[in-house]
């Protein structure tokens, strides 16, 4: 069930079933005139039509819960903007990319749809994404999380609204904490506290913690390391720096963490060592709030700390995000949408529901009282959602190829790194 959810979890697919609903507003047909000029640039007498793509972010039994959160939106939306109609259509989750990719270059897709990180470069160096930054004058930006709204930005420009964000930590066996002679409520902070539980964990047979090296990779098993450790897979200048000294440092404490045990054997290929966790053989694993879930359904004793603090302290979680393509008939009356679907109100009912962490700072008091949830809270100011680029998707399998070479020994850290550069290199000449 946590491989499951952790999947899930990673891809920001909330459990939920697939299909199609729509909910409307009452509203006049008639496009306004000029209403795809930025704010500032006309009045705010807007009209008509908008279509917005949702997708099922929650289970089926709390479906109706969440439909009752958009027509709240809506509502609101319709108290300033009361002739514009507002359609909202459900879409699943599966090929939705291409789908609206396809609707788009028609000229038939959405005004608003949903977006992940590793979209972003993509559909903005396809131009098909209208910039957002000229409507923000009077939506309160420094409200908004950095990391979320870095999540939405390319090339210096914003591109989508973030409405969620996850963040991941460290999950502790606490019978296992004890069995060690260390104290649950003191956690490791640093690699090197880590480091100390590790070997007195694996001197009593444990495993020190999890690394899903198979289809996993990379964004919850080598990435958080690598930044962990002041390293990057691409810079801000699009330069490759897997391959640098910090990267073959991550390399090279990967391999330690294979060849001493502190790992299990099949690293080199599992996508999900749950079992081991949830069996009592690990200390510890790298999961989310959806791990969390599921640790307390399983009433299982744990402790939650927060990512290991190396030359720098980071974590990966992915940001859910809402944009306005380009050829939108009504861009004005979308972004105006998007303000209302992100501000302080629709994200605490929605992250409330969803079980996500808001990306306004004003809305984080949905979880006051929950100790774990707070510990997320706390990590979010440093939480990354990934690698931006537009090669993002397609290295993460290469780069897992040259991980699973150096496990078996078949090359040294440096070479591993170098090979991933070159496997980058390679799909960036490509695009």
């Amino acid at each position: 069930m946590l491989a499951f959810v952790l999947a899930l979890s990673m891809l920001l697919m909330a459990c939920g079933s697939g299909g199609a609903g729509s909910s409307e507003s009452p509203g006049n047909e008639t496009a306004t005139p000029g209403a795809d000029q930025p704010e500032g640039k006309q009045e705010q007498t807007l009209s008509g039509t908008i279509t917005v793509w949702l997708h099922p972010y929650v289970s089926e039994e709390k479906k109706n819960d969440m439909k009752a959160v958009f027509d709240g939106v809506i509502s609101q939306y319709n108290s300033k903007y009361p002739d514009v109609k507002v359609k909202l259509e459900e879409i699943p989750w599966k090929n939705r990319e291409q789908k609206i990719l396809t609707a788009i270059a028609a000229g038939n897709g959405p005004d608003v749809f949903y977006q992940l990180p590793d979209q972003i470069p993509q559909f903005a160096s396809k131009d098909v994404l209208e910039p957002l930054g000229p409507y923000m004058d009077d939506n309160q930006m420094d409200d908004f999380t950095p990391g979320a709204l870095a999540a939405g930005t390319y090339l210096d420009t914003l591109y989508a609204l973030p409405i969620l964000q996850e963040a991941q930590l460290m999950f502790y066996n606490a019978d296992i904490i004890k069995e060690i002679g260390e104290d649950p409520s003191a956690l490791p902070q640093t690699w090197d506290e880590f480091n100390v539980w590790a070997e007195k964990a694996v001197a009593k047979g444990y495993y020190a913690r999890d690394f899903n090296g198979g289809s996993a990779c990379c964004n919850a098993t080598l990435y958080p390391i690598l930044w962990q450790q002041g390293g990057d897979v691409i810079d801000g200048n699009g330069e490759i720096v897997i391959n640098n000294e910090a990267g073959v440092r991550t390399f090279q404490m990967i391999k330690d963490m294979y060849d001493k045990g502190w790992i299990p054997k099949d690293s080199i290929s599992n996508q999900d060592q749950s079992a081991e966790f949830l069996s009592g053989k690990m200390l510890s694993v790298w999961g989310s709030g959806l791990t969390q879930t599921v640790l307390k359904e399983e009433k299982f004793n744990y402790a939650a700390g927060p990512p290991l603090k190396g030359a720098e302290q980071a974590s990966f979680g992915t940001v859910g995000m809402f944009a306005v393509p380009k050829n939108s008939k009504n861009k004005q009356a979308a972004v105006e949408f998007i303000k209302v679907l992100t501000n302080t109100e629709a994200q605490k009912k929605f992250n409330k529901l969803a079980n996500y962490i808001p990306t306004r700072k004003s809305a984080s008091s949905i979880y006051e009282g929950d100790k774990d949830m707070i510990i997320f809270l706390t990590v979010t100011p440093y939480t990354r959602p990934g690698v931006m680029s537009l090669v993002a998707r397609t290295i993460m399998p290469k780069i897992q190829a040259e991980l699973a070479a150096m496990l078996e020994g078949g090359k040294a850290p440096q070479e591993a790194a170098d090979a991933a550069a070159k496997a980058i290199q390679d799909d960036m000449n490509k695009s």
